[in-house]
């Protein structure tokens, strides 16, 4: 579990932050003129980054946290921890002080744990993941997109939305307010509150292959049936 894009540690980090007053408690400076970070005051081995007490944390800046710390930040023995989309540009990067849409969590082994941006990522870990997860999920959101939008979309006479999409027929239908989806003759028993949604789902169900192997399973399923009619067919002749 990346701790660090944790929603608890978010919430606890900006509490510290607002209780030191939105400024570095050793030099005075705001957010508006450094990038803020959350020191722990002591590390207890087990216990999760906000599973400490607020007077245990003080808000640092950069350069004082690395004062504390006794150490230059390093430039290099970085690693990827995971990634965090934060729904529009609702962080910063504390490097560079950017502000992020998507933010990584990386780790040093003598430094701790910092949000960073992609170029910011990239550089400390000496490699191009950020920069590459942000490309695929670029191409991701654009495929998407088109998916949503496609013309190939058509309105049969039932109302239900229909598409074939990597030779599987998809339709959604509404009923009460909610959307459903359906593959094959079968209606899916979960609901979405919105059409776009129910087509988010459908695309993610083809891509990851959900979809082809429930029809699989329920082809194997009625082909099972017919014969189990049909060989009490054959029993009944005979009797």
């Amino acid at each position: 579990m990346n701790l660090y894009t944790h929603a608890d540690w978010k919430r606890f980090r900006g509490e510290v932050i607002k209780l030191d007053g939105d400024r570095c408690v050793r030099c005075s400076r705001g957010h508006n003129d450094v990038v803020l970070q959350v020191h722990h005051k002591r590390y207890i081995p087990g216990r999760k980054p906000w599973e400490y007490a607020h007077s245990e944390c003080e808000t640092l800046c950069k350069g004082c946290h690395a004062e504390e710390h006794g150490i230059i930040m390093p430039t290099s023995d970085w690693c990827l921890l995971g990634t965090d989309d934060l729904g529009g540009l609702n962080g910063n990067c504390e490097l560079c002080g950017t502000a992020l849409r998507y933010s990584y969590a990386i780790v040093h082994p003598s430094w701790g744990a910092m949000a960073v941006g992609t170029d910011c990522c990239d550089k400390l870990t000496g490699t191009t993941d950020a920069s590459e997860h942000h490309d695929k999920m670029l191409k991701d959101r654009g495929k998407l997109k088109r998916f949503v939008s496609s013309p190939s979309w058509k309105t049969l006479q039932s109302g239900e939305q229909s598409i074939v999409r990597a030779g599987i027929a998809v339709r959604i239908s509404e009923a009460d307010g909610k959307f459903y989806i359906g593959l094959g003759p079968a209606r899916g028993k979960a609901s979405h509150d919105s059409l776009i949604d129910a087509k988010i789902k459908a695309l993610e169900l083809i891509d990851t292959g959900e979809a082809a192997d429930y029809l699989q399973k329920r082809r194997h399923k009625e082909l099972a049936r017919l014969r189990g009619h049909r060989a009490v067919g054959v029993t009944s002749e005979r009797l």
